[in-house]
């Protein structure tokens, strides 16, 4: 039986998911908030496929013998085994029906040794581990701990697809790799500028997952240990909603109980943004391991060893607007929309008195404040809305959630979560 391995690790914490025919290999990240979407959407993918739904055809719409190969493959998928380095305890109810086990196992990307033997077997991995921006320093909590799962996690999962024989390595990234300040209105990945590093408004943490990218696209058609080619890809998606969402409309909430149950100015009024539901982010990840798998030799469609950005049908907003569908129940008041140059003044003499207050050995670390970080303002002063066509000509990505059924998932959760 064909092992395939899906390491999911979660954007938001260092895991691993994976899965495989007969028995599935762990994917990476699987216990965080976008991991536990992967999972949910490879145990609606097993399911169907356990149907006899989804048989993949050729380019010209036919159901060949090799088509017909590739659907017996899928309908191995058995186990599906998270990797993280903290228990699974999913916030999403399993799909109706799903008989596909989910197995957990405990696996730090850090170790090589352990990540190595957790993926023995597998034939594709799903990344999603990574440490995110620390929301409440104005430095994200960039430290060497960021560093080593980042960027040397990322090294280690290569490393161990290498040795293993792993054919396909879907990575998770962010799009704050391209924020920089430059206006991105409909940009697809070739027509997006060149971005100097040291103008990445995120700092260190962009340039670390810039970094990992690097990897794991320079890994792209490298022969592994047991003569199998490894084919790579990454995804980009922009900020994600959603069910288990640790830090996105928390976050917003937590500025606006300290403006008075206002919902706080962050950025540029006029800048709309991108967001998208995490479940449509777990579909991309479901459409493009089945292509790097059933794909071409050339990977998906010629597209295997290039990033991809992958968003959906959320309408663009500025950034306190993103948030505002989801913190309905709470009946916050508006925006005030202040001036951004106005609250960039503003956050520049509250880090020098923030400064001047570490100086006398007071610590304003975690005390509730109105004020958004510099960074964060930075980011959300210039419109970025980029278009997903690559992800949808060559892996066939469709978003599963129309906006109307991803703001109804997402507000039954935050709902009965955010108070």
């Amino acid at each position: 039986m064909l092992n395939v391995l899906i390491p999911v690790a979660a954007i938001y914490s260092n895991t691993a998911l994976f899965m495989t025919s007969g028995v599935l290999p762990p994917p990476l990240g699987g216990s965080g908030f976008l991991g536990q979407h992967v999972v949910f959407e490879l145990q609606k993918e097993a399911q169907k496929m356990h149907k006899g739904k989804g048989t993949p055809q050729n380019s010209e719409g036919e159901v060949t013998a090799k088509t017909a190969e590739e659907t017996n493959r899928l309908r191995c998928i058995k186990e599906i085994r998270v990797l993280d380095v903290k228990p699974y305890n999913p916030c999403l109810v399993p799909p109706a029906g799903a008989s596909t086990k989910v197995v957990f196992q405990k696996c730090d990307v850090r170790d090589l040794t352990q990540l190595t033997k957790a993926v023995e077997g597998a034939a594709a991995i799903i990344n999603c581990s990574a440490v995110t921006p620390n929301l409440l320093r104005e430095d994200l909590g960039c430290d060497d701990h960021m560093y080593q799962v980042n960027v040397d996690g990322i090294k280690n999962v290569v490393s161990a697809c290498c040795r293993s024989g792993v054919r396909a390595l879907i990575h998770t990234s962010t799009l704050s790799v391209k924020v920089a300040g430059t206006k991105l209105l409909g940009h697809t990945e070739t027509l997006t500028p060149h971005i100097a590093e040291n103008n990445l408004t995120l700092g260190n943490y962009a340039r670390m997952r810039l970094r990992a990218e690097e990897i794991v696209l320079g890994a792209h058609d490298m022969c592994t240990d047991t003569g199998d080619i490894l084919q790579t890809i990454v995804l980009r998606p922009p900020l994600l909603y959603g069910e288990g969402d640790p830090s996105f409309v928390p976050y917003i909430l937590r500025l606006a109980s300290a403006s008075g149950n206002r919902l706080p100015s962050v950025g540029n009024p006029a800048a709309f943004l991108q967001a998208a539901y995490a479940g449509n982010l777990g579909v991309a990840h479901v459409y493009a391991l089945k292509h790097l798998l059933n794909g071409p030799a050339g990977g998906v469609q010629g597209c295997g060893g290039l990033p991809m950005y992958v968003t959906d049908d959320t309408p663009p907003n500025n950034l306190p607007g993103l948030a505002e569908p989801f913190l309905h129940h709470l009946h916050l008041q508006p925006s005030r929309n202040t001036s951004y140059w106005v609250l960039y003044l503003l956050l520049i003499l509250s880090s020098l008195w923030a400064f001047v207050w570490s100086l006398l050995g007071y610590n304003s670390e975690g005390i509730p404040s109105s004020l958004p970080l510099l960074p964060l303002h930075r980011s959300a002063s210039t419109i970025i809305v980029v278009s997903r066509m690559r992800a949808e000509l060559h892996t066939g990505y469709t978003p599963a959630y129309t906006w109307e059924e991803a703001r109804q998932r997402s507000n039954s959760y935050y709902t009965k979560n955010l108070m």
